[in-house]
């Protein structure tokens, strides 16, 4: 990996541990955290800087930190570790939030690299406030959490609804089944009206196991020989959240959207609630029941 050893990564380690409370970490913290001798740590650390994978600052003393570069191969290593990659390809996708490479392990895989964080400096201020803790470079945390969150989901709805079969995580890193052919928005399908009730069907599905996808749209709903399958959960949100409607709603408006625009095939956007909820978790359904009924009553008290 770029020429490094085991003691490299062990610096990178320890640089990465030592970050949860400092900012920038000095090199007697690296090295109680390495267990490497303070002149041998100076060294190795002169080399990563070479390499452009710790950052450093000298202020009232040395500092140093890890940028995502060194985030990717510790996160890498921990994969070779676990006997989960055997290979690392090229780049196939980048998004908003995240790069995505292929690999080899227990077949063609993809790994996602998250990047939440780093280029919105809003959601670092945001984050910034729950960082008890939590590393002192809260874009690192953001992507972990990110990944975190992601992997968990597709955990929960592989193999029932059609996403990528989770393989593993580590740090903000997912090592996911590589799933081939087009996003919707690059193809012109065959049979949009069937294609349309497929992922109707998925979201459903999701639905039905307690999540809502809550960033749904043709750039991540790929189609492969089996039909559409659904990526990028990282947004995710429970059947109960408070604004669990809306965002259904908001998914299902951009994938009509879409059919509507390139196809001219109209759904009332109430239509498709109706055959995705038809499948609705029941506590869902109890609470927005209970939601109804508690508006009802507020009404006519208003009223009385």
């Amino acid at each position: 990996m770029l020429g490094l050893s085991k003691e490299d990564l062990s610096l990178l380690s320890a640089i990465e541990t030592g970050m949860k409370t400092h900012e920038w970490v000095p090199t007697f913290v690296v090295s109680e955290l390495s267990g490497l001798p303070d002149p041998k740590v100076q060294f190795r650390l002169g080399q990563l800087f070479e390499k452009k994978l710790v950052e450093r600052e000298k202020m009232h003393y040395l500092g140093y930190r890890i940028d995502f570069a060194a985030y990717d191969l510790l996160a890498l290593s921990d994969f070779v570790k676990q006997e989960k990659l055997s290979a690392f390809g090229e780049k196939i996708g980048v998004g908003k939030e995240s790069v995505v490479y292929e690999a080899l392990g227990a077949g063609r895989l993809a790994v996602k690299f998250h990047r939440q964080g780093r280029s919105s400096f809003k959601h670092i201020r945001r984050l910034r406030d729950h960082l008890d803790g939590r590393p002192r470079i809260p874009w690192l945390y953001a992507a972990a959490l990110a990944a975190r969150r992601e992997f968990a989901v597709m955990e929960t709805l592989y193999p029932t609804v059609s996403v990528p079969r989770p393989v593993a995580r580590s740090r903000h890193a997912l090592a996911m089944e590589l799933v081939e052919g087009p996003a919707l928005n690059r193809i012109t399908l065959s049979d949009p009206e069937n294609e349309l009730e497929l992922i109707l069907a998925e979201v459903a599905t999701a639905l039905k196991l307690g999540i809502i996808h809550a960033d749904l749209s043709e750039f991540n709903i790929i189609i492969d020989d089996c039909g559409p399958r659904i990526i990028d959960w990282p947004q995710a949100v429970d059947a109960g959240h408070p604004h669990a409607r809306e965002l259904l709603e908001r998914d299902l408006a951009n994938v009509l959207r879409f059919f509507e625009r390139k196809y001219r095939i109209e759904m009332p956007l109430d239509r498709a609630l109706q055959i995705v909820k038809k499948t609705e978790p029941a506590q869902v359904q109890e609470k927005e029941t209970e939601q109804e009924t508690e508006k009802g009553m507020e009404q006519g008290a208003l009223r009385s």
